[in-house]
């Protein structure tokens, strides 16, 4: 059945005499149940990328004094509490605690999935049809009961949402048989439908009664079935949640928790250093790295399933010209962007926008179809010469970047290489939201972008990043044969088939200069003594209900 696919220093930047245009607030980013386990492949492992996996340190329980309620640093203002409508991990990390999902994936280990508002489900032979029976009893934070109509409402819901759409594209139609039962009615089969409903985008459920009666959007629509309701949100932008007591799962060690905004990276650090918050995983690489060293924090640190490079609006003179890609390609020194905006943490070893542990990228790799674009700023140039380009004939450049300290970091950076092949980059910088549109809409000639692969499902997130016509699709790529890949992939069951056809995809991607890929990324996650987090390894978000005092789990995926 066919389906559709849709510390740079201050110093330097000063010195690069970049043109900003403000264009929003200043923020900044991140550097940065029981039942039947199910979902994932056994025998993949579960390392954060390469062989640098997180190391948990920093005199873990030594001096350790424990509490209840805690304090996390929020790099971005939320804008809205709504799983299906959250833009980034700023917002993701509170949905995780209002609301739950059908499934649920322990310290985030998506290859540990458990049926959590889901009680239990089973396949139609044919793997069309996929029945949940819910739990009983679980009550929405109004103290109402959740029932299927929920369930359905919450589905439709992220079938239409450009935020969680692509990823429920095999979803034909959802149905509720009963008040505890619904029915997934796929297009055809879906290899990952348990990993979706444990997201926490994907699978989270609302109520309908909140929704219609207060309309989206509204604080009194805040109402879900998670360990946490809403408790206040302050007119500076804080946000807190407390325990709700009629929760149906076992009591989280966590009981409050508020969600300061700090978007200045120097005072997010200050605020860590000083016991004013409690997690922190922002800030300038510097300041992380400093206080990971000190002994008076736990840390944990992992390179993460998540790049940061150069957006290229492949459908936009002149980067609709393959030659023109390329040489953008040779032109950027990613071992300098590492050391500038990265302090030489992250990885330049990826040669795609993914991580290395998606399907098909290791098979690319090992057979050599993975193309390399080598440093090179003289053949770069050349290139660009041979297209008529030259101190006689440059090109300006709208760049948008968001206002985070490394954002804009990057920005410098590629206003300087780039400019030597005759490119001059106009740099608008805003706030997350507005950015994040302009990247949906196409409207940029080159941007700042990070972007995250969740292994674990692997076809979903190639069509979110590859696939035409994409919210998440920032490099506005269109090309028919990835889009058929992509269409192959997302039906095929078979892991083996699966590296076969993203091995072939990504070697059209790497072929085509698509996206300049620059660095992929080190998470360091600092937290008060003996305060274990366990992130997200892609975009960072992390569940309080899974936060605790004491050791490590190190049997955590990103562990």
């Amino acid at each position: 059945m066919k389906k559709k696919v849709f510390a740079l220093a201050f110093a330097l930047v000063m010195a690069l005499g970049i043109m900003l245009t403000a264009c929003g607030g200043g923020t900044s980013s991140s550097t940065g149940g029981g039942g039947t386990s199910t979902g994932g492949d056994a025998s993949t492992s579960a390392s954060t990328g390469g062989d640098d996996v997180s190391t948990p340190a920093g005199g873990d329980t030594d001096g350790m004094v424990t509490k209840d309620n805690i304090t996390v640093a929020s790099q971005y203002i939320v804008a809205k509490i709504d799983p299906q409508y959250g833009a980034g991990q700023w917002e993701w990390s509170i949905n995780r605690g209002v609301y739950d999902s059908l499934f649920r994936a322990p310290k985030m280990d998506y290859y540990a999935c458990e049926p959590w508002l889901a009680e239990s489900y089973e396949y139609s032979d044919d793997n069309l049809d996929m029945t949940l029976t819910l739990r009983q009893g679980v009550k929405f934070h109004d103290g109402s009961e959740m029932t299927s109509e929920d369930v359905v409402y919450s589905l439709e819901r992220a079938m239409v949402s450009a935020y969680t759409s692509p990823a429920l594209q095999a979803v034909d139609s959802v149905e509720a048989t009963d008040d505890y039962t619904v029915v997934i009615h796929m297009k055809y089969t879906f290899p990952v439908m348990v990993e979706v409903l444990a997201d926490y985008q994907f699978g989270a459920i609302v109520s309908k009664n909140a929704i219609e009666t207060y309309g989206e959007g509204s604080q009194e629509a805040i109402v879900g079935t998670g360990p946490y309701k809403l408790k206040e949100w302050s007119a500076d932008n804080n946000i807190t949640l407390e325990y709700f007591e009629d929760y149906w799962a076992d009591e989280p060690e966590i009981k409050t928790v508020t969600y300061r905004a700090i978007p200045d990276y120097s005072a997010a650090a200050i605020a860590m250093q000083s016991g004013e918050i409690d997690v922190l995983n922002y800030g300038l690489m510097a300041d992380l790295k400093s206080m990971s060293e000190t002994g008076d924090f736990t840390v944990n640190s992992f390179l993460r399933d998540h790049t940061f490079g150069l957006a290229i609006n492949n459908q936009l003179e002149p980067f609709n010209n393959l030659e023109v890609r390329r040489a953008i390609s040779h032109a950027i020194d990613r071992d300098a962007v590492n050391d500038i905006v990265m302090e030489g943490t992250g990885s330049t070893e990826t040669l795609a926008r993914t991580s290395p542990r998606g399907e098909g990228y290791y098979m690319a790799l090992d057979e050599g179809r993975l193309t390399k674009y080598e440093y090179d700023v003289e053949k770069a140039k050349a290139m660009m010469e041979e297209l008529g380009y030259g101190e006689d004939n440059r090109v300006p450049v709208n760049f948008v970047s968001p206002s985070s300290s490394a954002a804009q970091n990057f920005a410098a950076v590629m206003q300087e290489q780039l400019g030597k092949i005759y490119l001059d980059l106009d740099i608008e910088v805003m706030e997350a939201s507005s950015y994040i549109n302009r990247l949906a809409q196409g409207q940029f000639g080159l941007s700042y972008n990070d972007s995250g692969l969740m292994p674990y499902f692997s076809p979903v997130l190639y069509s979110f990043q590859y696939g035409t016509g994409n919210i998440y699709n920032r490099d506005n790529i269109s090309i028919p044969e990835v889009d058929a890949l992509l269409e192959q992939g997302l039906s095929e069951l078979d892991k083996d088939a699966r590296n076969e056809i993203y091995a072939e995809m990504l070697e059209i991607i790497t072929d085509q200069a698509v996206t300049g890929v620059c660095v992929q990324t080190r998470a360091f996650i600092i937290s008060t003594k003996g305060l274990q987090v366990y992130p997200d390894p892609v975009m960072m978000p992390s569940a309080v209900y899974d936060m605790h005092w004491g050791e490590h789990d190190d049997n955590a995926i990103t562990a």
